[in-house]
């Protein structure tokens, strides 16, 4: 508890800008993928043009080594100013790209650990899985309140053992070793 009250700290220090912003517009979010699972919806709050808070539950399907699973998930997001347009085939274009933020997510699962080894007594592991994520994002507006987003994203332990083992990460894997810490997500963005 104390390794992840430390990163909530952090996360909050990192953030503290936006928490004396009143809110100036709120979003709902439709996202896949990126750790927070098959759907994640979310409710937001922007606080100007580049902080951007938001609350919302996924849905993990069952799968061979753990039951469905549901997530929680308090997402914190700068979003970058710069704004690229330009015109393909008559269709206007708009991209921001380099959005970065941080997720925590718990999910909650009474059958997290489907098999532990003999040296664990019952009760030893809490079924709860509580975790860091880092995000980019690239955002395609679609209008004035609809944008797609693409998300990377690598949790806060990928991140530890990909600089210690990095070496490892390198030799194993694509992109200088970061095919194995990052994955994606793809999601819908309305403003209202």
């Amino acid at each position: 508890m104390y390794y992840y009250s430390k990163f909530l700290i952090i996360a909050l220090l990192f953030c503290s800008p936006a928490l004396a912003l009143k809110p100036s517009g709120n979003f709902m979010e439709l996202h896949s993928g990126s750790m927070m699972g098959m759907a994640h919806v979310s409710y937001g709050w922007q606080f100007s043009e580049r902080h951007n808070w938001s609350l919302g539950l996924g849905y993990v399907p069952e799968l061979s080594n753990h039951e469905d699973m549901i997530i929680f998930g308090a997402r914190y997001r700068y979003q970058r100013g710069s704004l690229y347009e330009f015109d393909v085939y008559s269709h206007h274009i708009r991209i921001r790209p380099g959005s970065f933020g941080m997720t925590f997510i718990s999910g909650r699962d009474n059958d997290i650990y489907r098999e532990l080894p003999d040296k664990y007594p019952d009760g030893y592991y809490y079924s709860t899985a509580r975790r860091l994520i880092f995000n980019y994002q690239w955002n395609f507006l679609l209008n004035d309140n609809l944008e797609i987003y693409w998300d990377l994203s690598a949790l806060e332990v990928g991140v530890v053992n990909y600089i210690r083992n990095n070496e490892f990460y390198r030799d194993n894997y694509e992109f200088l070793g970061l095919d194995g810490i990052i994955t994606w997500g793809l999601g819908t963005r309305w403003r209202f």
